[in-house]
């Protein structure tokens, strides 16, 4: 990183009454480089926003459902949602897994080479879930140091390349106390270096006390102050990844933190990182803005483009996935009652099942089951994907298909693609 490539109020060297600037570290291989001690949040609305672009992301964030509003089907949306988002999110780290492997039942999706993979996309979402029913209910509250670490502790507690203490922050001394982000091999070619360990508790103490001002969001979004919802994402991201506060894992949970920002609003969020995977170096680019010049346009424009696209996505996924089941129905007569009929119901909520699966869930015999599989199988509803170890899987390929497409790719195309896998023989 270049210090003349920062902002004139961050290139000098740090001062505890301007709460910001560079600082050295006394870490070995780094004495000579220059790290970033970011200001706190701003307190007064950034200027130049992009007005037009804020109106629109608002509107749409005012219209997301309340969370005390939702039914079963926007549970089971955002169920996936949660899921999809926890493997796109982790997918921009290098942590690759699935929608197949996360939605696999049991003991079966943690077989294979990639079972720690498997098991950290599996981990945040659960942490996620766990997180935005909290905000939910607590607002701006929420934002405290425990919840920060509990976040990175669900994500990284089985992240196989993780290599610190979940949970922990960066601390001189520590493992991976020093971080670098971006560049080549040669540390003085990072593209941006975060805060020294010892700034890091207390930089993000700042982060924190702005993200849990209820008073600063209520304002917000009352429209008396400019700090709006979409405006609030750009800037605590922009300062939580300045921070870097953990040795490794910090994309993902600053990446958490945004659903759990919408969620405080009462509403249900829309996920972002699709959009940010698709659109990563225009991402970069915003977020240095932001780090590097205090310059917070270009994220806020970024983020209200991920807002917009992110709900034109959903909406596409959602009338799919509630669709499925009279397709489904539309390739073959059920008998009224029956498992094969019933079973319709349990793909579009799990689509990948076993028999002990249906027997379990429907309440029916063994024989019942298998029958009922083998029927849907027969009217190309589900492909009998063979065995894993001495259990045979079932799989809604349309579905899969259809959570596993990329950002802004066809939903048809992807059901047509899902459709061809079970009409294979």
């Amino acid at each position: 990183m270049k210090r003349d490539e920062l902002t004139p109020r961050l290139r000098a060297p740090y001062d505890p009454k301007r709460d910001c600037g560079v600082a050295k570290t006394p870490e070995p291989g780094y004495e000579n480089i220059w790290f970033v001690v970011p200001p706190p949040p701003p307190r007064t609305p950034p200027a130049k926003l992009p007005l037009k672009a804020l109106a629109r992301a608002a509107e749409i964030l005012a219209r997301q459902k309340e969370f005390a509003a939702l039914d079963g089907v926007d549970k089971l949306i955002g169920y996936y949602f949660v899921r999809r988002e926890a493997v796109e999110s982790s997918r921009l780290e290098g942590t690759w897994s699935t929608i197949d492997h996360v939605l696999t039942p049991g003991e079966l999706r943690d077989a294979g080479a990639d079972e720690g993979a498997r098991r950290s996309v599996r981990g945040y979402a659960r942490t996620l879930e766990t997180q935005l029913s909290r905000a939910a209910q607590k607002t701006e509250a929420v934002f405290t140091l425990k919840t920060v670490l509990d976040i990175h502790r669900g994500i990284m507690a089985k992240d196989p390349r993780f290599r610190g203490t979940p949970g922990a922050l960066r601390a001189p001394g520590g493992i991976g106390a020093v971080v670098q982000i971006g560049g080549s091999y040669r540390k003085e070619e990072a593209t941006y270096n975060p805060a020294p360990p010892r700034f890091v508790a207390s930089s993000l103490k700042a982060v924190l006390d702005w993200l849990s001002d209820k008073e600063l969001a209520q304002r917000g979004d009352a429209g008396v102050s400019g700090f709006t919802l979409p405006v609030r994402l750009a800037v605590a991201h922009a300062h939580f990844e300045a921070v870097h506060p953990f040795s490794d894992g910090n994309g993902r949970v600053g990446r958490a933190l945004w659903p759990l920002q919408m969620a405080c609003a009462g509403r249900m969020p829309l996920y972002l990182s699709g959009f940010v995977e698709t659109y990563r170096d225009d991402y970069g680019r915003a977020l240095q803005s932001a780090q590097k010049r205090l310059a917070y346009a270009p994220l806020v424009e970024f983020v209200c483009e991920a807002i917009l696209r992110s709900d034109a996505e959903a909406a596409v996924s959602r009338a799919a996935i509630e669709g499925l089941p009279a397709r489904w129905r539309e390739r073959a007569r059920f008998r009224g009652g029956s498992t094969a009929l019933r079973a319709l119901e349990l793909l579009q909520r799990m689509p990948i099942v076993t028999i002990a699966v249906v027997v379990d869930e429907l309440g029916v015999t063994k024989q019942a089951a298998r029958r009922a599989l083998e029927q849907l199988v027969e009217r190309g509803v589900v492909r009998n994907r063979g065995r894993a170890g001495r259990t045979q899987l079932f799989a809604a390929e349309e579905l899969i298909s259809l959570l596993s497409r990329p950002f802004g790719s066809d939903a048809e195309a992807a059901l047509r693609k899902g459709r061809a896998l079970i009409k294979r023989p």
